[in-house]
């Protein structure tokens, strides 16, 4: 876990347009959100009477150290728009974020454009919200449709949904030799990993209704030691046993090139591949689920927030301009200029002209409201780091049974939550 060392009380005195009435905002370093953000800024200025600086988070190890850093210097902005859910609770913890709905309005707002069930999901333990929902990249799985066509798929109704109909054609097709792997991707123990392996297999086994974490006030406590996990797990076991993925990673992605059959990831996997091969050609699904489990759009969110500080000397003003850009045609802009899914219902209908001429995203668009958030707690990193330290990569790679890696990591994750 990050801490907030040197910083008196926890809460941050910002400098950034604290004495002159000018609020700072704080994008991500990504240029297509950044120029999104000073388009909406030119917009607003228009109809406001408000000082607003836009402008991207400075250059460091992560946006979250930087933000950090800023917090023990009072150099912090009044808002920050990339905050994942376990850094949320991280400023939460120490003082540091506004609770949104004491500005007065923002919970109407919030839930006429996320509606209740999405909003619910990124309110923090006592009630409060301390993020306002944002954007999201829901993960899907990509079918390479070159590989699976000549391998005999007519068209993508045919494809494997299974995990058990996924290593059946994996070992066809990589003995034949029409692809060097089922899927490229190497087990690896760092924290967010299990965004794009473990937790959209896991979400979608469960069809949503599982959790790797319970929540009661502060009290964290591990969930995920069950026969949902359990089944996942012995899918990945069975996935690297058999040779169907790589073990150590690689720079150049093969999925692209035709040399994978699956791969996860957002909508912006689109362009990403587009750019690597102009020809490569694949299908957006859900993710595979156990046998006897019904398809479903269940799957990890992938989200990023918009934090306004506690030290914001105008936060009402800072939610007005929050509020704006959040608006359904400024939420259709980003999408248009980002590919990135803004965290609104009924998206699908709001942005249909768009889906229309764009049919790859529609499918991530459709999983939005059945994607989930990381856990809220700020211990986030550490127990997920332990969790692919003890538990994932050694079972993945045969050294322990699904059983005693989940054993393992429950235990691990109790004694660093309480050590």
């Amino acid at each position: 876990m990050l801490t907030l060392a040197g910083c008196t009380g926890g809460l941050g005195g910002g400098s950034n347009g604290k004495n002159n009435g000018k609020t700072e905002f704080w994008s991500s370093p990504n240029k297509q959100e950044l120029a999104f953000h000073n388009n909406a800024k030119k917009a607003f200025l228009k109809s406001h009477d408000s000082k607003l600086k836009v402008r991207p988070v400075p250059e460091g190890d992560s946006s979250e150290q930087v933000v950090l850093s800023a917090l023990a210097s009072n150099t912090e902005p009044d808002v920050f728009a990339n905050v994942f859910p376990g850094f949320a609770a991280q400023l939460q913890e120490n003082g540091a974020a506004k609770n949104l709905y004491e500005i007065e309005g923002a919970k109407s707002s919030l839930t006429d454009r996320c509606g209740k069930t999405i909003l619910k999901r990124y309110e923090a333990p006592d009630g409060g919200l301390y993020q306002a929902p944002w954007k999201a990249n829901p993960v899907l799985f990509q079918y390479n449709d070159t590989v699976l066509k000549k391998a005999g798929y007519k068209n993508p109704d045919e494809y494997p949904t299974t995990l058990s109909g996924l290593l059946k054609a994996g070992k066809k097709i990589v003995g034949d030799g029409g692809a060097k792997v089922l899927w490229d991707r190497a087990p690896k123990p760092t924290w967010y990993e299990r965004w794009f392996d473990f937790l959209p297999l896991y979400l979608a086994a469960s069809e949503g209704k599982k959790s790797m974490f319970t929540q009661k006030g502060d009290n964290v406590k591990p969930a995920f030691n069950n026969k949902t996990a359990k089944t996942i797990l012995q899918f990945f076991q069975d996935l690297y046993s058999a040779d169907l993925a790589p073990t150590q990673g690689s720079e150049k992605p093969k999925f692209p090139h035709n040399e994978a059959i699956i791969n996860t990831g957002g909508p912006w996997v689109i362009p990403y591949f587009k750019g690597v091969n102009k020809d490569v050609s694949m299908s957006h699904m859900n993710p595979p689920v156990p046998d006897g489990v019904s398809q479903n759009s269940h799957t990890y969110a992938d989200p990023k927030n918009t934090t306004i500080f506690a030290s914001a000397t105008q936060p009402n003003q800072a939610w007005k301009f929050v509020r704006f850009e959040q608006q359904s045609k400024w939420d259709t802009k980003f999408l248009k200029k980002t590919l990135q899914l803004p965290l609104r219902k009924d998206l699908v209908s709001s942005a249909s002209g768009f889906f229309d001429k764009n049919p790859d995203v529609k499918p991530y668009a459709q999983a939005l409201e059945t994607s989930h958030p990381p856990a809220y707690t700020p211990d986030y990193t550490k127990i997920m780091n332990v969790f692919g330290e003890q538990c994932f990569v050694p079972v993945a790679l045969g050294k322990k049974p699904p059983q005693k890696g989940l054993d393992d990591a429950e235990n691990g994750i109790n004694q660093a939550l309480n050590g």
